[in-house]
């Protein structure tokens, strides 16, 4: 889909580009040139000097993360403003993390994918878009163009053309732990698989439990308290940018472990039939309840017996 529209009062137009609206205004060049545009885009002679990162789309990322056996981290527009300096919602910028978030951009450690999320090109979603054109000149610095990454949003999906290709979706995801013991390292309030079925199939849950916000400020404590844990158990992380540095330092030491952020969240999502997050009652969805530490007592007498460990 190609058109321009001319705002006659503003001197301004709008520019719709494969789906994308672009508003540009009065020093913007000629109509007949912003029509020649999509031409000169699709010349390879104009593209030659684009780079963008190798990303696997999202049904082949996850069956990258199941076939592989390999542990997981992501990264998403929260890390990618970490990167920058920037301060987010739950989680306070701090030099290490930035150092560490760019490092591990680059990771070489066979046993870890690294996961970011695909909007380095088309990217529909106009939040996104915004985030990346502040960030890109920075990430582009630390991303590695020969390496293949996977994509991040394979834990935030819950958009699919039918209920059935969904729960196709989620019953692999559902096999990453099926029979196996795990141990969720999550922030107090996310209750991952409470009120539903995600980790039914999971042979016994333990819980490690993390401040609901600034979790990178107990980082060694919280890495000290995996590393006690057998070696044979899987690690579920959900626990912001922490999880994305926990992933690699555990998997350094021979675990296996997934930052999972947000798929709960998408699975309660998807069987609502919901289009988009909607509050769930005793868990926290959204960062503004992580920020302001909105968070009720857990009724569950399962979920109180899993926790193995609590930090605030």
């Amino acid at each position: 889909m190609f058109y321009i529209k001319k705002n006659a009062s503003t001197e301004s137009y709008e520019i719709c580009l494969f789906g994308i609206k672009m508003k540009l205004h009065t020093a913007c060049p000629p109509p007949a040139q912003i029509k020649n545009l999509l031409y000169e885009l699709a010349d390879p002679r104009t593209l030659q000097n684009i780079k963008l990162p190798n990303i696997l789309n999202l049904d082949d990322s996850l069956e990258e993360l199941i076939s592989s056996g390999k542990s997981v981290a992501r990264y998403g527009d929260g890390e990618f403003k970490l990167i920058m300096g920037e301060n987010i919602g739950f989680q306070k910028s701090h030099p290490e993390l930035t150092r560490r978030l760019k490092e591990i951009l680059k990771c070489e450690n066979e046993n870890v994918l690294i996961g970011i999320v695909d909007v380095f090109g088309y990217c529909p979603n106009n939040y996104m878009k915004k985030v990346i054109m502040l960030c890109r000149e920075t990430l582009y610095k630390y991303i590695n163009f020969d390496k293949t990454y996977v994509d991040a949003s394979l834990a935030r999906r819950f958009k699919f053309n039918s209920e059935e290709q969904g729960n196709e979706y989620y019953k692999k995801i559902k096999s990453l732990w099926n029979n196996k013991d795990i141990i969720i390292v999550e922030g107090a309030g996310s209750r991952l698989g409470i009120g539903n079925d995600l980790f039914d199939n999971a042979n016994s849950i333990e819980r490690i439990l993390c401040p609901i916000k600034n979790a990178f400020s107990k980082y060694d404590t919280i890495l000290a308290e995996c590393l006690k844990q057998p070696k044979e158990k899987l690690f579920v992380l959900a626990l912001g940018p922490t999880a994305t540095l926990l992933a690699v330092d555990l998997a350094e030491k021979g675990y296996r472990a997934l930052d999972i952020g947000h798929l709960d969240t998408c699975y309660e999502t998807f069987l609502r039939k919901a289009d988009k997050f909607v509050p769930i009652e005793g868990k926290i969805v959204f960062n503004s309840e992580r920020y302001n530490c909105l968070l009720k007592p857990c009724k569950d007498e399962d979920y109180n017996k899993q926790i193995i460990a609590r930090f605030k």
